[in-house]
């Protein structure tokens, strides 16, 4: 039987970390952010306390990493799921798209997600680090989603318009479902908005104002 090498410093190190992670997500959908303490998570994770603040010297950063944690596992079920798309249909590749898109917000995600948003608005700690990474998720998102549309229709003017909208309407749907058993309903409204998708991107590509060059002196 092959002798396995020992683990490296920074194996351990990512090891510890994605523990930490782990435990702080499962803490989340189980008890919510006001009993998801450091020492919850601590205990979880079955790591001493100076590894936690080793790698989260503050609660915010931990739960803020954690969703981060989450969005990248989710783009990579992603990636996997792109090569079942549609290849040489636009149009199905694109309902399809959205397709994937609303399952990001039907699933611990954006359960926990939620969480953090609600817990922001009365934690001033919270508040502008969650800012900060839901800037960079966004753009993530908006990246990942260009790269499944492919070409044409990534590079189309407004894009970036229409899927603001999307997202919009995704997470006020998502937020119904958390307390109103009415999926079929909401996957009828998701069904529309995929008809709708297309007119809402041409309104968008004819509105949208493109920066003006700047000018060399």
């Amino acid at each position: 039987m092959p002798v396995r090498a020992p683990r490296t410093q920074q194996q351990r190190r990512d090891e510890t970390r994605r523990a930490l992670l782990d435990a702080a997500v499962e803490s989340l959908i189980e008890v919510g952010f006001a009993r998801t303490t450091p020492l919850e998570v601590q205990r979880r994770a079955d790591v001493s306390r100076g590894a936690l603040l080793h790698h989260f010297p503050s609660k915010a950063e931990l739960l803020v990493a954690a969703v981060d944690h989450l969005a990248e596992m989710r783009a990579k079920e992603l990636k996997v799921l792109s090569s079942q798309l549609p290849a040489g249909k636009p149009r199905e590749r694109t309902e399809a798209v959205l397709d994937l898109l609303w399952q990001c917000f039907s699933g611990t995600f954006f359960q926990v997600a939620m969480e953090l948003r609600t817990a922001a608005r009365t934690d001033d700690e919270l508040r502008p680090v969650l800012i900060v990474a839901e800037k960079q998720l966004r753009e993530r998102i908006f990246a990942q989603v260009r790269s499944l549309f492919g070409t044409p229709l990534a590079d189309t003017p407004g894009l970036e318009r229409a899927l603001d909208l999307t997202l919009q309407l995704m997470i006020g749907a998502a937020m119904s479902s958390v307390l109103h058993s009415e999926d079929r309903r909401l996957d009828l409204l998701i069904e529309d908005w995929k008809a709708l998708f297309p007119a809402v991107l041409a309104h968008a590509a004819t509105t949208t104002v493109k920066p003006k060059p700047v000018r060399k002196r």
